[in-house]
């Protein structure tokens, strides 16, 4: 079971990210927040690297896609890459797919390590966007 199913059945009509792009934030038209967090350790640094369809599912200012959110049909999780070589670190990454009534919404989170550590996202279940620094609405693919 995916850490993003959470979301299934809600219709999202806002995205955010902050903490460096260690927490990703999903807002359904309730004005309910999904906070997804990275774990991050001593010798990792993990965080949401790319996420692409955001204008498509989101919609790019239509104020009737926005105040009636897309929703959620189904999560993919596609698990992590094998590891690979960077200089002196181990690269991984892993991927979501969010299917909507309008599209996908694709993430790609990266993990950077010493070998010995693995990446993982968790549902913050009981974060307030006041706790999650340089909160910023993501309106476009990155």
């Amino acid at each position: 079971m995916s850490v993003f199913n959470v979301l299934v059945g809600k219709r999202i009509n806002g995205l955010f990210l902050g903490e460096d792009a260690w927490a990703l934030v999903f807002r359904d038209i309730n004005g309910r927040h999904y906070c997804f967090r990275t774990e991050n350790d001593c010798c990792n640094t993990v965080w949401f690297n790319h996420v692409n369809g955001v204008e498509t599912v989101l919609g790019e200012g239509d104020l009737f896609d926005i105040l009636r959110g897309a929703m959620v049909t189904g999560v993919e999780d596609k698990g992590w890459t094998e590891d690979r070589e960077d200089g002196y670190d181990v690269i991984q990454d892993g991927f979501w797919t969010i299917a909507t009534d309008r599209g996908y919404i694709d993430l790609e989170v990266r993990n950077s390590h010493n070998g010995y550590y693995g990446g993982s996202v968790v549902y913050d279940e009981e974060a307030t966007l006041d706790k999650i620094d340089d909160l910023q609405a993501v309106v476009k693919d990155f």
